[in-house]
């Protein structure tokens, strides 16, 4: 049996070498005879920059940036000498990992520290910027981004507004007078999965907020903070990104890197895979199953996620795709449907979300030791 591993990390539990070698680990335990290759893959959320190091030969720029809250933090960012390329993570200097879960208020964080990073690839004369979105902390629209390169967002009163969640439901007009440095002359890549719109019930605010700290009323202020940047915005520059696939990523940070930087949307899947070539080792591969996961399966997961890209990869080269998560929180027939050939699930439901978290790894190899076996027959078969 020949095995393609580009699982997703079980966020807060395993990376996604961790989970290839766990999972391999439980294959090798019901007796069956195969080879493997990982790849390490990431949809443009954490994890983003280490999986372009895998692919890539690149220097780490260190920088003294700012975190969601506005505090001095030690940072970096990738650069590739070779194409004058810059990747940067969202997660880094903008994401939720970075502030305690007290902290965690998208009406108070803010992409600013992105920005900085940002700006410093641009002083540097690098022409092509990546930005890994996922991750982050925030839902400012990318106007902290925005105002770290020199834009300026101004209440009723002509008053510069602090760039964060809050501020989007007071800003009358944007002013652009600052931006000194020529951000025409840089490509621009918001690289990411989600193909969420700015606002409205699949936006940005009602779909992701609540995971970053935000109550009810919250969710409700920013979707229509949102709303009101969208406006000045369109106004400002005639443009309308605002329901554009996508343009929900990272709290808006997407509509943000389009609207004031002219960013590209680039799928964070398709991204990776080409850097990794998968596409020329599964031309020459005969792979008897690609096996693929993240941490919980749910509606998101169809959203344009990891997963959702490789069953396209498995349609194309008539792979058998394997899903495996920590919960499973969709109906095993709607996955079937849309082309896994097979999900299990490794949590032990009677036990409690930390100690699932916690042992994660040995209920992988337990798990799929016992897939394997129940299945050995099947594989049998099919290999002989």
């Amino acid at each position: 049996m020949k095995l393609l591993l580009i699982p997703d990390k079980f966020k807060g539990s395993l990376t996604s070498e961790e989970v290839s070698k766990a999972f391999m680990a439980g294959v090798e335990k019901a007796g069956i005879k195969c080879t493997s290759r990982y790849i390490r893959a990431s949809d443009g959320g954490e994890g983003f920059m280490d999986a372009v190091a895998n692919y890539r030969a690149c220097v780490s720029v260190q920088l003294i940036s700012k975190n969601p809250l506005g505090k001095p933090i030690q940072s970096y960012y990738l650069y590739n000498n070779k194409t004058n390329s810059a990747y940067i993570e969202l997660a880094n200097a903008s994401g939720m990992e970075l502030l305690t879960v007290t902290e965690r208020n998208p009406m108070n964080t803010s992409t600013f520290g992105t920005g900085l990073q940002i700006m410093d690839a641009v002083k540097k004369g690098i022409k092509n910027i990546f930005i890994g979105l996922g991750g982050s902390a925030t839902n400012d629209g990318g106007i902290g981004i925005a105002q770290a390169l020199g834009y300026s967002f101004l209440d009723n009163e002509g008053k510069k507004l602090p760039p964060t969640g809050a501020s989007l439901n007071h800003i009358k007009t944007v002013d652009d007078t600052g931006v000194a440095v020529n951000l025409k002359k840089v490509n621009f890549y918001a690289v990411n999965d989600v193909t969420n719109p700015l606002f409205g019930m699949y936006g940005a605010a009602y779909v992701y907020a609540a995971q970053k700290g935000a109550t009810k009323a919250m969710i409700k202020e920013l979707n229509l903070g949102l709303e009101n940047l969208n406006k000045v915005v369109s106004e400002k520059y005639t443009v309308q990104y605002a329901q554009l696939p996508g343009s929900g990523a990272a709290g808006g940070v997407a509509y943000g890197l389009k609207s004031f930087l002219g960013a590209n949307y680039t799928s964070g899947i398709d991204f990776i895979l080409e850097l990794s070539g998968v596409e020329k080792l599964l031309t020459k591969g005969n792979f008897d199953y690609l096996i693929t996961g993240e941490g919980k399966i749910d509606e998101q997961t169809l959203n344009g996620k990891l997963i959702q890209g490789l069953l396209k990869l498995g349609k194309k080269y008539n792979i058998r795709v394997i899903a495996i998560c920590g919960k499973l929180d969709i109906s095993k027939n709607e996955l079937i449907e849309r082309g896994v050939f097979d999900v299990f699930e490794i949590q032990n439901p009677m036990k409690s979300l930390d100690y699932n978290m916690q042992n994660a790894g040995q209920l992988l190899v337990k798990k799929t030791t016992e897939y394997f076996r129940l299945r050995q027959k099947d594989i049998h078969i099919k290999h002989h």
